[in-house]
């Protein structure tokens, strides 16, 4: 077709006649003129709508698919549901169900021309891409490591359920989905609606635990381990079920494989010997690349891009060689993503490269893609069908949800979370969509039961989340019931302190601290020291303990080197007199708070010590880093910690070691106002003062009003006792200086602080969270970190000018 003297062909959109026959204009230009009509094209058929071509369109659309499930996830995520239920309603409101099949709207969320190839292009490098840095994030060492717990329900609840289902669908109801005695579901399509339901996929369990922030719970890591288990045994149950399908459709008698008189031809054996092959490649030529390319990394140094890009070629190409061996095209970048290391050098820089795009924008295209298809109305006409579909499923999940019961109450879990690890194996999400939609698209299933079982995805996903937030509370196991603090503790007793770490200049600091907590062979001091990372490129957390080292690492570094060398070197110092037991922690930021409080549950520490979130530079001056995710994490172990915690803001110089050997003392001051959490942190300051390098001088902030009148509540008391103590102490010539001021407002509290701001090393103070006292009424207002306190934060803030380190310490909140 020829328009002009420039002899141009231009694009025309193309279209369906009567007879089937599909018209249209080649080569296909798949980008418009632009969005005004072009004055130079002479053809004024050739100046189209820019939304009929294949880019635009397509762009059009992931911009109404994100805004839709932006829109539905802003309300439903109130009720506790998750991501993926408002991806698929946002396809439920495109597809068939709502736009009928002949309509123009129709026509554009689902078009049958060329464009419908390019929106199925999309869908399919959007799932594959998912399941490859799903492979990528998952540590097979899970595998390696699996506890008996974690495989028997993981088999229980898949393998055993599969058996137990099969049972009832071919021997009690084998009249199941028959009308007038003819049967309406196909042999193959019956497998495939229970065994799908009862699977366990991991990608989908380590999702939804991501979404509600379960990783780190003791169930999570359970039911991820479980799944693992599962994934890999369903994985091999798939593969055989395709390949009898696949038998079945080349009309191949089964016995005839090990009788011999199948042809080396036939296409069921080509793809089995080809899946075979493709694994052993996997494992033995693409996993030693892997760590080739690991070995060529300098240390600190970024990945090449020319890896990766080969990296992501060899992705494609195994989705194209599972299609072409009838499996999912999944299982071929799955299998490639399990090869490649998770962590850093090579996982870390595979997920930080495509995680955002395939799980913010391609992700939700496959999901909304595959639910336009939805066709609600059908169910209404095919009773028979709806009836014997709901049976199908409804007596799945009960064998599914009873057979992870069952074992998990039989290895002594709580009924509760027995309830919830049942729930969490059971649900539903992208895989099982994924199957079903692959299904629909090879002719396995029909219309009808793809709408049904989709929607019941839909139902599962929607309901399951926000059950199982209610359901189970993983911070409910560090409740305090029993008093862990130090103020409790009988004297001379171990003091058990969790010190924490997330970066290397922590490390002194902590050690400083740690030192003038005064331990000796009479009164030793324990400490755990965690090294928290941030998880990258992988699903599953990691801790290890290094004393035991129970989780090797290949070819992995986690940095931990000078954390360990350090404190090991503090403990030989004071031998005799400090335990030091090392333990790294890798997890999501949202998360991290889980291994600290849980770390500190399992080895009854009396106190938890955090790093502020701010680090100054040498002189104390100038702020040099800023972590909100830090202090985040701060707040949620204030909150759930099972012991008394402090929050440690080093800006201090001189260490108690320099002070030593210049002969002066190590000054510490700690400012008492009362109350129970001032109580914990004089407890420690008393401990600090049997240490003859150190000089402790507690000041105690009092009103006119209080000192005419020193017995006003309870608690007040109780302060006076403490008190009592410390002025014992000083009239016996003791190590504790004290000294009493009087002030009557907040005003006259910061001048004081302005006073004394530099004349001591260390500040400890109490947090007293709402505290309401005459010394600090309307500082509040003016507080800028309230996990600090008032004073604290007074203390830390750039406007005082101090030098000093602080500690500010809060008393464990007993639930009773």
């Amino acid at each position: 077709m020829e328009y002009g003297d420039d002899r141009s062909i231009y694009l025309r959109d193309t279209w369906r006649d009567d007879s089937n026959k599909i018209c249209g204009v080649v080569p296909i230009n798949p980008s418009s003129s632009g969005l005004w009509p072009n004055a130079k094209l002479p053809d004024p058929k050739a100046n189209i709508e820019f939304w009929n071509y294949m880019f635009p369109h397509v762009q059009m659309i992931f911009l109404i698919v994100t805004i839709l499930w932006q829109f539905f996830h802003f309300f439903l995520k109130r009720l506790g549901m998750i991501r993926f239920t408002s991806h698929m309603l946002a396809g439920l409101f495109l597809s068939k169900s709502v736009f009928k099949e002949d309509s123009a709207e129709r026509h554009f969320f689902a078009t049958k021309d060329y464009k419908e190839t390019l929106f199925g292009l999309v869908g399919a490098c959007s799932y594959m891409m998912f399941w490859f840095l799903m492979g990528v994030k998952m540590d097979l060492s899970l595998v390696r490591n699996t506890g008996r717990k974690a495989i028997a329900i993981g088999l229980s609840s898949v393998l055993l359920s599969i058996t137990v289902c099969s049972f009832i669908f071919f021997v009690i109801l084998r009249d199941l989905g028959t009308k007038k005695g003819e049967p309406v579901f196909d042999f193959f399509e019956i497998i495939m609606i229970y065994s799908v339901q009862c699977l366990s996929s991991f990608p989908v369990i380590g999702n939804l635990l991501f979404e509600l922030r379960l990783q780190n719970s003791e169930l999570g890591r359970l039911a991820m381990s479980s799944a693992v288990i599962s994934d890999f045994s369903t994985s091999i149950l798939s593969a055989v079920l395709v390949f009898l399908k696949e038998l079945r459709d080349e009309k191949t008698r089964l016995g005839s494989i090990f009788i011999g008189d199948v042809s080396f031809g036939s296409r069921p054996l080509k793809s089995a010997a080809t899946a075979v092959g493709f694994v052993c490649f996997a494992i033995y030529i693409f996993r030693p690349l892997m760590f080739f390319i690991i070995d060529r990394t300098p240390t600190g140094r970024p990945v090449k891009k020319m890896y990766i890009y080969w990296i992501i070629i060899l992705v494609f190409g195994s989705a194209v060689l599972a299609d072409w061996s009838k499996q999912s095209i999944f299982m071929g970048p799955f299998i490639l993503g399990l090869a490649v290391p998770h962590g850093p050098p090579l996982g870390a820089a595979i997920v930080e490269k495509f995680e955002a795009a395939v799980f913010g924008t391609f992700l939700p295209f496959f999901v909304a893609s595959s639910a336009t298809e939805l066709d609600t109305s059908i169910m209404l006409v095919s009773w028979t069908d709806f009836r014997s579909i709901s049976i199908i499923v409804t007596i799945s999940f009960v064998v599914k949800f009873g057979l992870t019961t069952l074992p998990a109450f039989f290895f002594g879990i709580p009924a509760n979370d027995c309830f919830a690890l049942s729930l969490l194996m059971s649900f539903k999400g992208i895989f099982e969509l994924g199957a079903y939609a692959f299904a629909f698209q090879r002719g396995s299933m029909r219309p009808v039961t793809f709408t049904i079982l989709s929607i019941y995805i839909l139902l599962n996903s929607a309901i399951i989340p926000p059950i199982l937030r209610r359901v189970y509370d993983p911070s409910r196991i560090y409740a305090g019931y029993e008093k862990r603090n130090m103020l409790h503790m009988k004297p001379n007793s171990e003091l058990r302190i969790l010190s924490c770490i997330y970066q290397t200049d922590d490390i002194h600091p902590m050690i400083n601290l740690l030192e003038a907590t005064c331990p000796s062979r009479e009164s030793p001091v324990a400490s755990y020291v965690l090294h928290l990372m941030e998880l990258v490129g992988g699903a599953n957390p990691v801790f290890i303990d290094h004393r035991l080292q129970t989780r090797k690492s290949e070819h992995v570094s986690y940095n931990s080197e000078n954390v360990i060398a350090s404190f090991e070197q503090f403990h030989k110092e004071f031998f005799g007199s400090v335990f030091v037991g090392t333990y790294t922690a890798l997890s999501f930021p949202q998360t991290m708070h889980g291994d600290i409080c849980m770390l500190a549950l399992n080895n009854t520490t009396s106190l938890i010590i955090l790093p502020f979130h701010q680090s100054w530079s040498a002189d104390g001056s100038a702020i040099v880093s800023d972590s909100n995710m830090i202090r985040r994490l701060n707040k949620s172990v204030l909150k759930l910690s099972p012991c008394s915690a402090g929050i440690f803001v080093h800006r201090g110089k001189r260490t108690i070691k320099e002070t030593a050997t210049s002969f002066s003392s190590y000054k510490v001051c700690m400012l008492f106002l009362g109350g129970k959490d001032d109580r914990e942190a004089l407890t420690l300051a008393k401990r600090m003062a049997r240490d003859s390098r150190i000089n402790i001088t507690v000041v105690s902030l009092i009103s006119t009003e209080q000192k005419a009148n020193p017995t006003v509540d309870w608690d007040r008391m109780i302060d006076l006792e403490q008190l009592r103590d410390v002025k014992s102490n000083v009239l016996a010539g003791g190590d504790i200086s004290f000294s009493e001021e009087v002030v009557n407002d907040a005003s006259q509290t910061s001048n004081l602080l302005k006073r004394i701001a530099n004349e001591y090393d260390l500040f400890i103070v109490g947090r007293e969270k709402g505290r309401k006292s005459v010394f600090t009424l309307g500082l509040e207002e003016w507080s800028e970190f309230e996990e600090l306190g008032v004073i604290g934060d007074l203390l830390a803030s750039t406007d005082l000018n101090c030098k000093a380190s602080v500690l500010v310490i809060q008393q464990q909140q007993q639930m009773i």
